[in-house]
Formats: C-alpha cells, sequence, structure tokens
C-alpha cells in the first residue's frame, strides 16, 4: 500500500517523492540518479525515477505511523482533513524541513533521501521518525490533536492525582510558538511574572520557533526545585528572560477571593452583599470545592455570585457538566457533533443548588470548559457574561493508546452551545464587552476593570429584581 511506503519514508525513491508531493502535469523523459536504500530494503535493481518499488521492508519504528494514521482515519472528525494524500504530504514536508531548505530540486532531493538514509551525524534516525510523526499531525490542522511519547504517558499517570512538577501553566500554539494559555494561581509560573498570552520564544536559550505543545511542555516540565529560564514576549510586544524555579502545583482550583487584590468596588468599599468565586481550571475535586463555595456563599446571605473564569483553560468535560448543572434547573447545556454525524445533546437535571443572580467574568484565554459553563448560563438567561470572547477551545478529545505505549490523542467532535453555536475557534462573546487598555495599566486599575464592572452589572441585576 501506498501509505505503508510513506511510513518507510527513509526508503522512498525519488519517484515516490514526485507522485506523493503532487508534481502534477510534469512528464519526466529523462532517468534520474535513483536514491540509495538500507540493505533490509527489497527493490529491484532496474527502478527509475519512474517506478516505484513493489516491494519494502519497513524499518519496525515506523510501524508507529501506520497506527496513528488508522487511528485518524477512523476517528478524527474531519475525514478530508485524514486522507492519505494529506497525511502523506505532511509526513514527507515535515521531514524535508529537516534539510533546512524549500526547494525541490530533483538532484537536491535525492541527496537529501541519501543523507537521512545513511544516518548522518546532523539528523538521526530518531529525528527523521519524530519529524515524520508531527508531520503527519501538522497535515491535519488541529491544533488540539498531538503525539503523547511514552514517558508522557507515565508522566500522566504518575500524575493522575492532580498534582504534578512543573511551573503550572497551561500553554497552546498560535502556529509558530507555544503560548501561554493561563499561568495557575499560585504557581511558579505566575510568581516569576509569566503572563497569560506571552509567547515562548526560547527555553534555556534554546529557539522554539516551530515547536508543538508537547515538544514546549516536555522541555519546560520537570521536576520541582530546578530551574527553566523561558524568553517570552508579553502582549505588549516586550522580550524578557525569567528563570522559574519549578514546584508542585497545588490541587485546588477554586478560591474565594481575587489573587493579589482586595474585593472592593470603585469606591474603594469592600463588598460584603455578593460572593466571590474563582474557577482556575476543572479537575476531579472542582465540582465539590465549587459546592462548598456556593454553600459558604449563602450561609453568608449575599445577594449574587461573581464567577471569574478568566484565563480558565478547561478542564474534564463530566467536571464541567456537573457544575453547569448545579446552577440551570432546565434546557440544553451542550450538544456535541461526532463524524459519523451523531449529535450528542447533554440536558440539564432539575436540581441546582443555588437562584441566587449569576455574572461571570471571562477573558480571551477562557477555554475549553471554561467556555462551556459559560456559553450554558448565558444561552439559558442563568447569568451574565463580562469581559473579552473567550479563546474558542471548543473540542472533544480522546487519547488512543499506541503500541510503543504512547499515545494520539486527537479531536473526536465539535462541541456547540445550547443555541447551537460553534466553540472551536469561535470562542463565546459575553454580554457586555469590557477591554483592558494601555490606560488602564498606565494608571494601576487593569486588575480590578473587570471585575468592578461586574460588581456594578451584578449589582444593577440584583436592583431591578
Amino acid at each position: 500500500m501506498l501509505q505503508k511506503i510513506v511510513v518507510g519514508v527513509s526508503l522512498f525513491l525519488i519517484a515516490g517523492l514526485l507522485v506523493i508531493l503532487g508534481f502534477l502535469g510534469r512528464i519526466i523523459t529523462e532517468p534520474v540518479e535513483t536514491a540509495q536504500v538500507r540493505e533490509d530494503t527489497n527493490v529491484s535493481a532496474a527502478a527509475t525515477s519512474t517506478q516505484i518499488p513493489s516491494v519494502v521492508t519497513i524499518p519496525e519504528d515506523f510501524l508507529l505511523l501506520d497506527e496513528m494514521r488508522e487511528i485518524l482515519q477512523e476517528e478524527f472528525f474531519d475525514k478530508s482533513a485524514a486522507e492519505n494524500r494529506s497525511l502523506e504530504t505532511g509526513v514527507l514536508a515535515e521531514i524535508i524541513a529537516l534539510t533546512g531548505t524549500d526547494s525541490f530540486d530533483l538532484e537536491r532531493i535525492s541527496k537529501v533521501i541519501n543523507f537521512i538514509i545513511e544516518l548522518t551525524p546532523e539528523v538521526t534516525s530518531e529525528e527523521v521518525q519524530n519529524a515524520a510523526i508531527q508531520g503527519l499531525i501538522r497535515s491535519l490542522d488541529d491544533r488540539n490533536t498531538s503525539y503523547l511519547t511514552p514517558e508522557d504517558m507515565k508522566y500522566s499517570a504518575d500524575n493522575s492525582d492532580g498534582n504534578y512538577e512543573g511551573i503550572g501553566a497551561t500553554v497552546d500554539s498560535d502556529g509558530e510558538y507555544v503560548i501561554i494559555i493561563a499561568p495557575f494561581d499560585g504557581s511558579p509560573a505566575l510568581a516569576a511574572g509569566i503572563q497569560a498570552g506571552d509567547k515562548i520564544l526560547k527555553v534555556d536559550g534554546v529557539d522554539a520557533l516551530g515547536w508543538t505543545v508537547q515538544e514546549g511542555v516536555d522541555l519546560i516540565r520537570g521536576p520541582a526545585g530546578t530551574t527553566v529560564v523561558l524568553t517570552v514576549q508579553h502582549l505588549d510586544d516586550s522580550i524578557e528572560d525569567i528563570a522559574i524555579v519549578r514546584g508542585e502545583i497545588p490541587l485546588l482550583t477554586v478560591s474565594r477571593a481575587p489573587s493579589g487584590i482586595v474585593f472592593k468596588d470603585r469606591y474603594g468599599d469592600l463588598v460584603v452583599d455578593l460572593a466571590y468565586i474563582r474557577i482556575a481550571r476543572i479537575n476531579p475535586n472542582t465540582p465539590q470545592e465549587v459546592r462548598d463555595a456556593v454553600y459558604a456563599a449563602e450561609e453568608n446571605n449575599v445577594k449574587g455570585i461573581i464567577f471569574d473564569v478568566r484565563s480558565n483553560p478547561g478542564g474534564l468535560l463530566n467536571e464541567t457538566v456537573e457544575i453547569t448543572d448545579m446552577f440551570i434547573d432546565k434546557g440544553m447545556i451542550y450538544s456535541a457533533s461526532y463524524r459519523d454525524g451523531t449529535n450528542v445533546v447533554k440536558e440539564a437535571s432539575n436540581e441546582v443548588i443555588t437562584n441566587l443572580p449569576i455574572v461571570i467574568l471571562q477573558d480571551s484565554y477562557s477555554a475549553s470548559g471554561a467556555e462551556l459553563f459559560a456559553a450554558a448560563l448565558k444561552e439559558n438567561d442563568r447569568a451574565i457574561v463580562i469581559g473579552e470572547t473567550s479563546y474558542g477551545k471548543g473540542s472533544v478529545n480522546n487519547a488512543f493508546p499506541l503500541s510503543n505505549g504512547g499515545a494520539l490523542y486527537t479531536t473526536i467532535a465539535r462541541w456547540f452551545t445550547p443555541d447551537g453555536n460553534l466553540i472551536e475557534k469561535e470562542g463565546i462573546t459575553p454580554d457586555v464587552v469590557v477591554r483592558l487598555t494601555l490606560e488602564d495599566f498606565e494608571s494601576g486599575i487593569e486588575r480590578y476593570k473587570v471585575l468592578w464592572a461586574g460588581i456594578d452589572l451584578l449589582r444593577e441585576q440584583i436592583a431591578s429584581e
């Protein structure tokens, strides 16, 4: 099969490259030098640039690519993106990129293939394999699909209780660099000065251009007590080297006071008539933490609740649904559309834990479960959302085990809001837009502006009822 030949890409002849890379309409009339092959490859000595070897012995390591292809073609949400030609092109494009040139000169390509096969010091077999895997993944143009190495899977298992060692931040990619979605409350990243939206240019002096999210995570995380230096570009375009001492990231995800500031209104008065509940991320303990915070608010006889999900990267779906269901007595929480056309609808139960009015604060780095929560309460007329349009991460993802102990984490469905709006790449538009400006930072109110707006809005709502 053609895709089998692609898996053993280091065994390709130049003709295979031309066919797969789509040199359409080009007729080759002169034979060219055939790429050398490994001794374990059985090809006809008469093979030329217009022939593909009929029998190829594929190195065992490269069979992993075929496993991943099969999963993607069975499970990935966008069928067209996982077609053979698209995946093959992605694999080859990534490997050719190792040569550092965009030229597709036939003679040069032949030399590149020989260069890879000969396993020169500059390019190892591991690098070729990793490039092929990343090329396959990047061909999907899906920021939520990634390869988890056996080490990644072991790390996840070791930290399944929610605690882990690292800097304490959620990251994503803008297509060129890994970016910070949110530093966790109380994390080493936040204490060192890492901010939501920071672009990671270097890690310990190594250029991070073109890294996948997983590549970034692998180098940034590490044992508690060790130091990593991130060169970041802030949203104001300033560049800074930030040294972060890694630590054990705490389990708690809910807090009842704003981080680093006092819960006061724009007049400087302490707020006692409203409750503030920040949900920093969503893990197995979050639903109970939210319940406890809401029950405490009820006991304090407050008149409304401000939920703060700014820079919340989301988390577990079932726990997100459980939290959302606490505040909606009827109506849809979300729907999900799968590749086979199946639609799954999650309805709210009729058991709510409070009827207090709610305002939700979000920003452009509120993602995934935070978006589902905000959209469900907004579109069921249960809460008013203020701030900025959220990040737009609305996919259902599963990790599919691979034979080497790793896994392929890929998108299998898309989420939709109760009103049928797509979340992925669109985000949740707030009812009231509140954006931070340069003047806000210059005047020192940047950490209060959205909170003050939420307090004013909630008080107005309570007064009108």
